[in-house]
Formats: C-alpha cells, structure tokens, sequence
C-alpha cells in the first residue's frame, strides 16, 4: 500500500505549484514520489518534466472504481500526488468520489468568499457557448459542489502573505505545515513494461510514461530543430514527436528506417484543429453517470457538441477533426490527442520489444 495526496480545485489556484513543492518535501524525507494528473493532455505537464519528476497520466476510463484507477497507478513509489481540476465538467469530476481525502488548494484572495468565488469561475467558463439558456437541467452548473464537499476536505491556502495554522504556500512559494496535508492508501497495480536497449528521442510535450518504458530515451525539449537534425543524422528504433503549441509548425518528411509516433499531426498533414460546433443539449449530471456505468467508448454527447471530443474507443479527447484516436501512414503512428503509450501497446502500434 502506498499514500496518496488528492490536490484539487478550480484553475488557476496554485495546484501545481502546490503539487511540486509537495514532490521535493516528500523525496527529501526520503520518499520515492511519483505525480499524477488527470489526463489533460499537454497542459502543465511540461512543468513537471522540467522539474525531473516521475509522471503520468490518468485517463478517463480509471475514474469509473477505485480498482480501476489503481490498474493505472504505477507500482514503486511510496507516495503519489493526484492534481485534479474541479470544474462543471463530469470528465473531472468523475474521478472525485473515488476519494475520501480531500485537499482543496485555495488561492487566499478567494478563501473568504469561496464558494462565490467558485459559482462566478464555473459560469465564466460555461456560458451559452456551452449551453443553451432554455435547457433547465443545465442551469444547474455548481451540479458538482455537494459531490466535492461531502467528502473530508482539508483547506491548502496559497499566495498567503503571513502565517496560517494549516498548510499553505507563501509570496515566496515555499510549503508550509505539509505534515497537515491529508492522504489515504492505494494498492497501486500497473506495470509498465521495459527495453532499455532500444534507441528512442523525443521532442516537445508527450506523455511521460515513455520514459518507463524506455528508460535511455533522450529528450531534445523543445528544439525541434537539434531533434530533426538527429533524426536525419542517425539510426533510432523509434522517435517521439510531441506536441509544441504552434499548429503553423511544419516537419521535413521523416526518414523510412524507423517507427515515429506523432502527438502533433500538423507537423506532417493539412489537418484542422477540432472545435465545438453546436450547443451541449446533455445535461452534465447524466454525462456524469454515462462515465460512471457505462462502457469504456459509450459516446458522451452528441457530435459536434462540447465533450464529444471523448467519443471513441479511449474516451481521450480528440484534437483535430478526424474520428480515429489513432492511424498509422507509412512508419508514422498518429495520435489525436494525448493517447498514452498503454493504449498503443494494447492495440499494436507501439512494440517494446
């Protein structure tokens, strides 16, 4: 059994930062700390990269039971740190009720009024370009509220500028009164496996777990030209584009003498960003239960809609506009969205060995 510290809130409060100073506290106790995070794609996982933290991603199927997120929580650490946004979106809340602990992180400015603070972000974020005003069930966009808040939720102040009896970070963003944060215990259950012979480079944003995987893996960042230039230059078993933030950005066409996995189809391919054409016309709390009971690939909404990104065999939200998660051209392995080497594995695209 291992511990394992929930950090969640609304954007913007200070988990991460949170999370991370959390990680350096408990390796200096002595502790082998690995961090989580929904499967979010890209989005802030560069931070933990470049702090040399060990990190992976939770997908959307793990949120459904508690033995099911632990079938997707590497097994060797003594400690775990679980980032979760809490918004109206069931694809975030779904994971929330498979916790008794909770740490809610709070930026100070907000700790008076929070719940105020929580309703006027929620709607900020679902205005009617979500939802349609006359859809009643939908007016309801603080759905989630008593689900977080019947659980035990302990109080992490952050951006706090003198002394609080809990845990908190200060101006100065050092963690304060740790030993306070509260945790539970995980069986945690997945092996990855391992080929630390095979020659592999990277470059960009791509999920860490390929670091596990292929523990010689080196990784350019974000110099995708030094990458390029390495890919042209030399012979690799397989190469990682990830993603880089510019859709404007475009690639040579890759050497034939190599597998390569592409997390940013527009490097290669004329190939539009996907964007919600309609209304969501499903109210959330029955989303919500579609993620807790139905199977894994069950659509979410209707298509074109918010949320109907998910609806393929992963439940990973899709970037671009083409149905496939993954398809394979030639030797390159394309990936709409942040589909995690798992999956690739399970389905045939990646080999290890």
């Amino acid at each position: 059994m291992a511990d394992l510290y929930v950090l969640a809130s609304i954007p913007d409060q200070g988990k991460t930062t949170t999370a991370l100073l959390l990680e350096k506290k408990l390796k200096s106790d002595g502790k082998k700390v690995a961090c989580l995070q929904i499967n979010k794609g890209p989005r802030d996982v560069h931070r933990y990269l470049f702090e040399n933290c060990y990190h992976y991603s939770i997908p959307l199927e793990a949120s459904q039971r508690k033995n099911a997120f632990e079938q997707w929580v590497p097994r060797g650490y003594d400690s775990y740190i679980f980032e979760m946004p809490l918004t109206a979106s069931p694809v975030y809340i779904a994971y929330i009720d498979l916790f008794t602990q909770i740490n809610e992180v709070i930026d100070s400015n907000f700790a008076a009024d929070w719940k105020t603070h929580v309703t006027e972000e929620t709607k900020k974020t679902w205005d009617k370009r979500w939802y349609p005003s006359d859809l009643s069930p939908a007016l309801d966009l603080m759905w989630y509220w008593k689900i977080v808040h019947e659980r035990t939720l302990k109080k992490v102040l952050t951006k706090i500028a003198k002394p609080f009896d809990g845990p908190y970070v200060d101006l100065t963003k050092q963690l304060y009164h740790d030993d306070q944060i509260v945790k539970e215990k995980i069986n945690p259950q997945m092996n990855l496996p391992n080929n630390p012979k095979k020659k592999v480079i990277a470059v960009g944003s791509f999920p860490a777990e390929y670091w596990d995987i292929f523990p010689n893996l080196r990784w350019f960042q974000y110099d995708y030209a030094a990458f390029m230039e390495s890919l042209r230059t030399r012979q690799f078993d397989l190469s990682i584009i990830g993603v880089c933030g510019a859709n404007t950005l475009k690639l040579q066409s890759p050497p034939n003498q190599s597998t390569i996995i592409c997390y940013q189809p527009t490097v290669y391919l004329n190939i539009n960003r996907r964007i919600s054409k309609n209304l969501l016309q499903t109210d959330l709390p029955s989303i919500f239960s579609t993620i807790k009971t139905c199977p894994v690939g069950t659509p979410l909404s209707g298509e074109g809609e918010p949320l109907s990104g998910y609806n393929n065999r992963y439940w990973v939200p899709r970037y671009y506009e083409r149905d496939e998660p993954v398809w394979k051209e030639r030797n390159t392995i394309f990936c709409n969205g942040w589909v995690l080497p798992q999956y690739l594995i399970r389905d045939g695209f990646l080999e290890v060995n």
